[in-house]
């Protein structure tokens, strides 16, 4: 009787639920086969799993890998089918020099495909990023590598030619040297202001013309590495009028018949057709004035800075009229003059 009113409330409640089927083939096995056919009913089905993630997402890369600054934003594009997913974030990997790789960060997805990561710290020499992403369905494969390489160092900047304080009579000096491979190379003379800006190739060397002007050119190069990281160096470029010169001055050009005798001093300058002082020329100086004789000198060389002088008196007894200061200057490159006006009154 009670395992019939067990069926019977069995039967009711198996209706309710739609399954008469199972009810009947368990009458036929048995109340054990009822109590199992229960238990498969009424237990929750197996869940789905979540989908297995197989896009990775991509790091967008930097146009110029050398940077100088030591913090950046790593800009990351998310595969659209996960964007505003909840649950999943994206993993940002870094491997370093001799390093394994190893997670930075790990942000959720956000509402858009472009994710950005603010304020990655960089280590010196090269960084190498990679990003996964990460949910309920596990972890995708490793981005494709993007990196930056940290580079605070100035370039060393070598001027091979011309040499520093070397001498031209051309219009123009070529400028060549080496710095770091694919600096940007900016030549400037600072007399002029000619500038011209070239690229030092693979292996660092550069070349570039700039106009020179007469007198002292002072060049200088900057280079710039990929990175930012500027440098300097100079050097000097003397211009010459590519003839040699002479030039005469005295302490004193006028004098007064009755205030004589007077004691007076001549310097001749010379320059080589380079435009430097040159020393060792021979100047033979004269003085004349009116009703005295002819003052000759000894022969006078220069000295290092292409300077000779003489000092002599003028004696009592001149006219008024008008005299001459005349130099005579011999070199390697021929013989040249140069005079000045002299006044008695």
């Amino acid at each position: 009787m009670a395992a019939s009113v067990m069926l019977l409330s069995i039967g009711i409640l198996w209706v309710a639920s739609g399954a008469v089927g199972p009810v009947v083939d368990a009458a036929v096995s048995g109340l054990g086969g009822v109590v199992r056919s229960i238990g498969n009913a009424v237990s929750s089905p197996e869940p789905t799993p979540p989908p297995a993630i197989a896009d990775a997402p991509s790091i967008v890369a930097p146009q110029e890998a050398f940077t100088n600054d030591d913090v950046i934003d790593v800009t990351v594009n998310v595969p659209a089918g996960w964007v505003g997913e909840e649950g999943y974030s994206v993993r940002l990997w870094v491997t370093l020099k001799d390093q394994e790789p190893m997670i930075l960060e790990d942000v959720p997805v956000g509402p858009t495909s472009v994710l950005v990561i603010p304020e990655i710290e960089l280590q010196k020499g090269r960084n190498d990023f990679q990003a996964s992403l990460n949910g309920p369905g596990g972890e995708s494969e490793l981005s494709e590598v993007a990196s930056w390489i940290l580079d605070q160092s100035r370039p060393k900047v070598t001027i091979s030619s011309p040499k520093d304080n070397a001498s031209t009579t051309r219009e123009s000096v070529t400028v060549r040297g080496k710095t770091q491979a694919r600096s940007s190379v900016r030549v400037k003379n600072d007399l002029n202001g000619d500038v011209v800006t070239v690229d030092a190739g693979k292996g660092g060397l550069f070349q570039a013309t700039v106009s020179v002007s007469p007198g002292i050119n002072t060049i200088t190069v900057t280079a710039t590495d990929p990175a930012g990281n500027p440098n300097t160096e100079s050097i000097s470029v003397r211009k010459g009028s590519g003839a040699m010169r002479v030039t005469l001055t005295g302490n004193a050009y006028r004098f007064s018949a009755k205030k004589l005798p007077r004691t007076v001093t001549f310097t001749v300058a010379v320059s080589g057709p380079d435009g430097r002082r040159m020393p060792g020329a021979t100047a033979l100086f004269t003085v004349s004035v009116p009703g005295l004789e002819a003052i000759v000198s000894d022969e006078k060389l220069t000295n290092g800075s292409g300077l000779a002088s003489f000092t002599t008196r003028i004696p009592r007894g001149a006219f008024a009229g008008s005299g001459l200061a005349s130099v005579l200057v011999t070199t390697n490159y021929g013989q040249l003059t140069d005079r000045q006006v002299l006044l008695v009154k």
